[in-house]
C-alpha cells in the first residue's frame, strides 16, 4: 500500500479543507445525532407499549402470549430505516458541499456558506427519494441480522450461525456501496439506480486502488478517534 499513501493524503487534505471552510456542516451532523437520539426512545417506547397490548402484559411485564415475529420484523426496518436515513442525509450533505468546495470554491467558503444550504436542501427534497431507497436496502439486512441474532440466542445452530455471518457481509458490502453511491446523489443528484451504477463502473475502471486508498484514510480518521477518546479518558481521570 506505500504506493497509495500520497493519493489517500491528498483525499483526506482535500476533505478536511473542504469540511473546515464550511463548518457549518458540524451543525447538521449534530443535530442528527439527536434526532436519532430522540428517535430511537420515541421507537423504544412505542415497540414496548405495542408488545404490552398486544402480548396481553401485566404491570409485572408477565405476557400471555408471545408478539408475532413479522410485527418485531417490521419494528426493526422501521428503526433501522429511520436511523439509516438521517446518517444519509448528513453524508449526501457533505458530499454536495465538498462538490461545491472543489468546483465553485466561492460558493462553499463559511460557515452557512451557499453550498451547505444548497447541498442539505437538496438531501431533504430531490434526493430524499434515492437516500429513502439505498437506506431500506441496508435496513431490510440489519432486521433480518437482529432476527437470526435472536434466534441464536435461543437456540444457536450452524445454520443460524451461517446465516448470521453471510447477513454481516451483506450489511457490510451494503454499507460500504452506499457511500460511494451516496457521494454521486449529492455531488451529481443522480437517482440511487444511477449512481448505484457509477459506483459499478468506478471500481471496474479504477479496482483495488480506490478501495485501498479509501481503508487507509478510514484507518488514520479511526486513530484519530481512538487518540481523542483517550485523551478523554485522560481529563476525566485528572478532574475525577
Amino acid at each position: 500500500v506505500w504506493n497509495k499513501i500520497p493519493f489517500a493524503a491528498s483525499n483526506l487534505i482535500t476533505a478536511t479543507t473542504a469540511v473546515r471552510a464550511n463548518i457549518g456542516l458540524a451543525f447538521f451532523a449534530y443535530t442528527n445525532l439527536f434526532t436519532t437520539f430522540f428517535w430511537s426512545m420515541w421507537w423504544a417506547i412505542a415497540f414496548i407499549a405495542t408488545s404490552y397490548v398486544l402480548g396481553d402484559c401485566d404491570a409485572e411485564g408477565n405476557c400471555q402470549q408471545e408478539i408475532k415475529g413479522g410485527l418485531v420484523f417490521l419494528f426493526l426496518v422501521s428503526y433501522f430505516w429511520t436511523a439509516q436515513v438521517i446518517k444519509n442525509v448528513v453524508h449526501t450533505t457533505v458530499a454536495g458541499t465538498v462538490g461545491t468546495f472543489w468546483f465553485a470554491p466561492l460558493e462553499a467558503n463559511g460557515c452557512c456558506s451557499r453550498g451547505v444550504r444548497d447541498s442539505y436542501c437538496r438531501s431533504i427534497t430531490t434526493s430524499f427519494g434515492s437516500i429513502c431507497l439505498g437506506s431500506l436496502i441496508v435496513a431490510i439486512i440489519q432486521a433480518l441480522k437482529e432476527i437470526v441474532h435472536s434466534i441464536r440466542e435461543q437456540n444457536d445452530s450452524i445454520l443460524a450461525c451461517l446465516a448470521d455471518c453471510i447477513l454481516g457481509c451483506m450489511e457490510s458490502i451494503a454499507e460500504y456501496f452506499n457511500q460511494w453511491a451516496f457521494v454521486y446523489v449529492g455531488l451529481y443528484g443522480y437517482s440511487f439506480v444511477e449512481a448505484g451504477k457509477n459506483v459499478m463502473s468506478l471500481f471496474r475502471s479504477r479496482g483495488w486502488t480506490l478501495i485501498i486508498a479509501d481503508m487507509l484514510v478510514d484507518t488514520v480518521l479511526l486513530m484519530v478517534s481512538l487518540g481523542v477518546g483517550v485523551l478523554t479518558g485522560i481529563v476525566g481521570v485528572v478532574v475525577g
